[in-house]
């Protein structure tokens, strides 16, 4: 946290839990301690805890939470660990790229069967003594975690131990695995997870511990990878490398038909390079007659700057990969600018351009800003979807 947060005293916050969200404050000294603090009549529910949460039936923690006084609020506390048949903690939880958001979780040291479920016991043996050195005049305690790297899957990790237990019969085990799993191994043994690692999609079983890798992997993991990537070769999620990809006619053809019956689908254990090459060229002969084969932005119409442009990126949906609405004729330039979040449109098709991003960049910035506040050219027909122009701002937001 900087000095001058701390020199105000409180430091603006998001708590989040896998059920919702609320706005809060960290109170660097309160009476005689630093606290969370969130509105008392607007307390979050955190601990929902329950193996399957549903909005109308969560399991909670018992206790009223609009107390406004100190001794009212002790008084709760020792009530809900009497009834609970142990002492509760509240986890906050910071990830590393999130500064202002705190997961919220709670847990009970010694809990009676009914709360067994959020047993403190779930955690590992670090947090656990975290939050046994805490006590009633040092409620707050914190320490750094290190992990990094990819986490993997169960279906990962079971290709790691048959690799590390094929010996020279390495080839066999790449050659019987599908697409997609192929190349998640590619992304994990790229970066391996060390250290521990924190699910905020998860509740009381959001915690795990990367497992090293198995000496035998480790050792060849150079001929492990290239053997990998000669069989998994990466596919391009930029639309404009896309459209430069080799194709399959009648790969072309079948998607074109997809698109005429309102199929978008590409499912990624489908798609090879060529695969990728060919729902790209489907996509993009039906959003650049969509707009007269036209940037939409800047007007340019010579064929060899004009890209088929991924409102919400290739990568993040399969579903809607074909979708002409999902699509913007763009030029080279401002596809780039699209794609990396110097340019936005806003779903009323205002274009809106991000000067913060740009920085000193000056030249950059005369180039684009004649669009600032110009309406995208209407398409002939399927104009943007505004969910997708949606995503695509909660996208870049998120990425900022």
């Amino acid at each position: 946290l900087s000095v001058s947060a701390a020199e105000t005293g409180t430091v603006p916050l998001t708590f989040r839990w896998p059920q919702g969200t609320a706005s809060g404050e960290f109170v660097f000294r309160s009476a005689d301690r630093p606290h969370l603090k969130w509105g008392t009549n607007q307390a979050p529910p955190p601990w929902r805890m329950t193996d399957s949460p549903t909005d109308s039936t969560p399991q909670t923690i018992p206790g009223d939470p609009n107390h406004s006084s100190t001794s009212e609020a002790e008084q709760e506390y020792s009530q809900i660990a009497d009834r609970a048949g142990g002492q509760p903690y509240l986890l906050a939880i910071k990830l590393k790229d999130e500064p202002r958001t705190l997961h919220l979780r709670a847990y009970f040291a010694n809990p009676n069967e009914f709360f067994e479920w959020a047993s403190l016991e779930l955690t590992p043996p670090e947090i656990q003594r975290l939050a046994e050195g805490t006590s009633r005049t040092r409620a707050l305690a914190w320490s750094l975690f290190k992990s990094g790297g990819v986490y993997p899957t169960d279906a990962v990790a079971a290709v790691v131990s048959r690799l590390a237990a094929s010996g020279s019969d390495r080839m066999a085990v790449i050659d019987s695995l599908e697409v997609d799993s192929g190349r998640s191994l590619i992304e994990y043994l790229r970066d391996p997870g060390d250290g521990l690692f924190f699910d905020p999609a998860l509740n009381h079983d959001a915690w795990s511990r990367a497992s090293a890798l198995p000496m035998a992997v480790a050792k060849s993991i150079d001929e492990i990878l290239s053997a990998l990537e000669a069989r998994f070769p990466a596919i391009p999620q930029g639309d404009a490398a896309a459209e430069r990809l080799e194709v399959d006619p009648g790969e072309v053809e079948a998607f074109q038909k997809q698109i005429a019956e309102r199929s978008f689908a590409v499912p990624d254990s489908t798609t090879t390079t060529r695969t990728r090459g060919s729902a790209q060229r489907a996509f993009a002969n039906a959003v650049k007659s969509n707009y007269g084969h036209r940037c939409a932005i800047t007007g340019v119409i010579t064929k060899d700057f004009l890209i088929a442009s991924h409102i919400v990126p290739w990568s993040q949906d399969e579903s809607i990969r074909l979708d002409p609405s999902n699509g913007v004729c763009l030029s080279s330039l401002v596809d780039r600018a699209f794609e990396k979040g110097y340019l936005i449109i806003e779903d009323d098709l205002t274009i809106r351009v991000e000067r913060s991003r740009i920085g000193e960049d000056q030249e950059l910035l005369n180039q684009l800003m004649p669009y600032h506040g110009r309406k995208l050219s209407a398409p002939a027909k399927q104009p943007p979807i505004a969910e997708y122009l949606q995503r695509r701002r909660a996208l870049v937001s998120s990425e900022a």
